[in-house]
């Protein structure tokens, strides 16, 4: 290990003067204990005696870059989350509000998520944001905290020891948020969140059962109508642009075919900007009647309209484009059979083309 004290070394600064830790100290990185990394004297009174720069945080950037409505979502957010510590949004089904759908996504879990921590991100020392659909990743997210507050010393060591200092460090220094984004198993937090009491926990799932013991629940359902069209206008017109009556109505009634499913509003509006297509013309070309469930508007055959018409544009505007995304889809590290997205259905134009193009070996 490096003998050069970060603290020293310039761009970390000490909190001032406190108690250090003489002695090693083992910390479980990983729920089952299998895991339990034994960190030096040095690297444990660095821990503690690290501070957190004003306005730390990894924030990644919206991608969109536009948040329309969910006030009442994000004032229960910060009510759950100052009362109990934790909150998980999860997604509700359609029909039942209690069951997560599994499956699509796209109803704004990580936005909701990413708007809260942006706007409330002052109130707390540190704001971390960890991609969370697995344990290793849970671990990687919080070695990269160890990376930001303690660069000299993080750069002589491997990856469980750097995720078992930031959990020192944050036992230490309370105030902070940590977001664990899109959990596949409620069960991967339940030690985070046991042994890193002195802050608030935001998680997203699309998992809605599993959470009764570990953390309380909101589920968040489509946008309101209003925001809905909003949103298509804003991103449809682009930045500082009012729509016209016309193309309001025309918003409003898009959004509605669209079920106000926010990932569908989202894609739609990039594409009418990119491509100058007026809201009207993207009606007609979409189709009036959307395939629908026996209660409404089938999220999954929404988005597979749109996929389908925009790769029908792609290969209008240039072949070779097509080309490219076949060839990108066969350089995939998973199954060749995933190569098309399991939502969309073959009886479309483009998931006949790509299932002929799927292996059968």
């Amino acid at each position: 290990m490096n003998g050069t004290d970060p603290i020293e070394a310039g761009g970390v600064q000490a909190s001032g003067p406190r108690a250090v830790a003489a002695e090693s100290i083992g910390v479980a990185i990983t729920g089952d204990d299998a895991r339990v990394v034994v960190l030096p004297p040095q690297a444990v009174r660095w821990a503690q005696e690290v501070s957190a720069p004003p306005g730390a945080g990894n924030l990644p950037g919206s991608a969109s870059g536009v948040f329309v409505g969910r006030g009442g979502e994000l004032e229960r957010l910060r009510e759950l989350l100052a009362r109990e510590g934790e909150a998980a949004v999860i997604q509700p089904q359609a029909q039942m509000r209690t069951q997560a759908i599994h499956g699509l996504g796209g109803i704004g879990k990580s936005a909701l998520a990413l708007h809260y921590a942006h706007e409330r991100r002052r109130g707390y020392t540190l704001v971390w944001w960890i991609t969370a659909e697995s344990t290793e990743q849970i671990v990687t997210g919080l070695a990269g905290l160890a990376v930001r507050l303690c660069p000299q010393w993080a750069a002589t060591v491997g990856v469980e020891e750097r995720a078992a200092w930031a959990i020192l460090w944050l036992q230490w220094h309370p105030g902070w948020l940590l977001v664990f984004d899109n959990v596949e198993d409620p069960n991967d937090l339940r030690h985070y969140l046991g042994a890193l009491p002195d802050g608030h926990h935001l998680v997203t799932s699309r998992r809605a059962t599993g959470w009764h013991n570990i953390a309380p629940t909101m589920a968040l359902g489509l946008l309101d109508p209003g925001p809905s069209a909003d949103l298509l206008c804003a991103l449809a017109l682009g930045p500082g642009l009012s729509p016209d009556p016309e193309q309001r109505r025309q918003a409003e009634a898009l959004a509605r075919e669209l079920g106000y499913l926010p990932l569908a509003l989202e894609q739609v509006g990039a594409y009418l900007f990119q491509t100058g297509t007026d809201l009207g013309t993207y009606r007609e070309l979409l189709g009036r009647v959307l395939d629908t469930a026996a209660d409404g508007i089938d999220p999954a055959r929404t988005i597979a309209r749109i996929w389908d018409h925009t790769f029908t544009a792609i290969e209008g505007r240039d072949p070779l484009a097509v080309t490219l995304l076949h060839t990108m889809a066969w350089l995939r590290t998973t199954s060749p059979a995933l190569c098309w997205p399991p939502w969309l259905p073959t009886s479309s134009t483009w998931g006949r083309r790509w299932a002929c193009c799927t292996p059968t070996t």
